[in-house]
């Protein structure tokens, strides 16, 4: 996921507009009819290049119509242009007149995790500028990706200048694997040894777990720190780590992740949250830059409250939803097949919630059969009444499903939800497929409040902080990457290249990945795989747009 930049030597354009690498001076005129062979090679290469690279971004966005559409009336924006537009919300009667429940329930949340003053300026913001990311993964806020999709989203808030935009609201998702990509286990860091990049690990958590949710997952213990701590010692002592970087880990780990007040913590992601809070304070201290405030939530737990509170006993069309026999065609008619929601023909996602029963590791799936949720061996099972599914869900037993979350916070409240690539796509689809199944139940105020929520809005994978390292060469630069060398240059680099770099740009090097997201393996063609990022970045002049914001030093 990290891509390695390379930068190429400066020379003539072709006539595609490519920089093409520099060619030898000579004077023999065999030489130079050679070079100019060679010359008319290279530009058939690039020609070759950039009409596979139109191809395969053609394929990709045939199956991603809204990305498609996305780049074809913002593509031209720069990164802080487009970000400095994510607090444009829509406000009409319907969402406010259901506004104030969902802001009930995150001024609890916040207010136990964070206290009174931050949960009161958290609701006055929501308020007036109704959007939160649902881009991450709840875990230590050091993964590129979430990095630069909070760091986007800050310059946006930035650029407004208003007192009352003051924090990053993040509705995390905790309903995640351990051994997610992510690796919401513990902290990541880069470091350079003899011109070789290299990812380093320091985990809270044991490798016992990998397959455990963050959702119901144990806090981290004071002996796991003592871990984590004797495996920084080890780097250090095999010349992985630096004296000064291990030294600037060493009182990161005790300042923040070793306090008795998160040691106290009933969960790990209750931790992550608080941890993720100081952290993130500390990304441009040598820039002497005030940031806004971080503030991590769970989705899931804010979807479990709003449920519990307001849906269970109330005539609402998530309560229909949920225990009318009536609505569960149109669930299956309409929803099946979507990504993030379920597929009783593939066997895969789960019926509105996952289950993980007392004593089990492992989310598994949900059907409904009946007037029960049923796991496929029959092991578990809920009976679809108000208390049943209350006592499930707040014993941690049922956590709601990606389609049950977003149909709350996102269709029924109206909350404008920022993602990646991915979540425009499924989010639109299950909007359209929300609003089908209301039209035909006849449901014209959900209607209403539905056609107004925003689903269209990136901030996952749009990189902004690069690492420089073994004398130009770049790559994506994880949050401690940027605690660890920054310097008090490092924020203004940041801030020109969100001035400079396109939407459209930053998302081209992802075209490879969702290329093979979008199509099965007996799908995709050949020549289509050979193109890569680097490829990409070079011949399309991206890597002389990208200027990293710190460097690595080698050991």
């Amino acid at each position: 996921m990290e891509p390695h930049i390379n930068a190429i030597a400066p020379g003539a354009s072709s006539r595609t507009g490519v920089v093409a690498p520099l060619l030898p001076l000579t004077s023999n005129r065999v030489c130079a009819a050679s070079t100019l062979a060679l010359a008319q090679e290279i530009g058939s290469q690039t020609e070759s290049f950039l009409a596979r690279f139109a191809r395969l971004k053609s394929r990709v966005l045939a199956k991603r119509p809204i990305l498609r559409d996305i780049l074809r009336k913002r593509g031209g924006e720069t990164l802080l242009e487009y970000a400095s537009k994510y607090v444009d919300v829509n406000l009409n009667p319907p969402i406010l007149q259901r506004q104030s429940e969902c802001l009930s329930v995150i001024r609890e949340a916040s207010n136990e995790r964070y206290g009174h003053d931050v949960a009161e300026s958290v609701v006055a913001q929501l308020e007036k500028y109704y959007f939160v990311s649902t881009a991450d993964h709840v875990g230590p806020i050091t993964h590129p990706f979430f990095v630069n999709a909070n760091l986007l989203t800050a310059l946006g808030i930035r650029e407004r200048c208003n007192p009352a935009l003051q924090s990053i609201i993040v509705l995390a998702c905790a309903n995640v694997s351990l051994n997610n990509s992510s690796f919401p286990r513990g902290l990541l860091f880069h470091t350079c040894k003899e011109g070789t990049l290299r990812q380093e690990r320091l985990s809270f958590l044991p490798s016992n777990c990998h397959s455990c949710s963050v959702y119901n997952f144990r806090p981290y213990t004071s002996a796991e720190i003592r871990k984590v701590e004797k495996r920084l010692t080890g780097l250090k002592k095999e010349g992985s780590v630096t004296v000064p970087v291990a030294d600037r880990l060493q009182s990161i780990i005790h300042e923040i992740y070793d306090r008795p007040e998160i040691l106290a913590c009933r969960s790990y992601r209750d931790q992550a949250a608080r941890t993720n809070r100081a952290l993130w304070k500390r990304l441009f201290e040598a820039s002497n830059v005030q940031m806004p405030q971080l503030l991590y939530l769970d989705q899931e737990d804010i979807v479990v409250r709003l449920l519990t509170r307001y849906h269970l006993d109330q005539d609402t069309v998530i309560n229909h939803i949920l225990f009318d026999p009536a609505y569960e065609r149109y669930v299956n008619e309409y929803f099946d097949g979507i990504f993030g929601s379920f597929s009783q023909e593939d066997a895969t996602g789960t019926y509105l919630f996952w289950a993980l029963p007392k004593g089990a590791k492992i989310n598994q799936q949900l059907w409904r059969r009946g007037g029960e949720l049923i796991t496929a061996d029959g092991s578990f099972r809920v009976t679809l009444n108000s208390d049943a599914l209350r006592a499930a869900m707040l014993s941690g037993e049922l956590i709601p499903s990606l389609l049950l979350t977003f149909i709350t916070i996102c269709f029924y409240y109206g909350l404008k939800c920022l993602g990646g690539f991915n979540q425009v796509n499924y989010l639109t689809l299950m909007k359209n497929a929300y609003i089908k199944m209301n039209v035909d139940l006849g449901n014209y105020r959900s209607i209403e409040v539905c056609a107004r929520a925003q689903t269209k809005e990136i901030c996952d994978g749009l990189t902004l902080a690069f690492l420089g390292y073994d004398g130009g060469r770049v790559a994506l630069a994880s949050g401690l990457d940027l605690i660890l060398y920054g310097n008090n240059g490092s924020f203004d680099t940041l801030l020109r290249q969100g001035k400079e770099m396109t939407l459209e740009e930053a998302l081209n090097p992802l075209m490879p990945e969702i290329y093979r997201i979008s199509y099965d393996e007996k799908e995709r063609e050949a020549d289509l795989l050979s193109v890569t990022e680097k490829d990409i970045n070079q011949l399309t002049s991206l890597d002389r747009k990208v200027k990293p914001c710190i460097t690595l030093p080698d050991t």
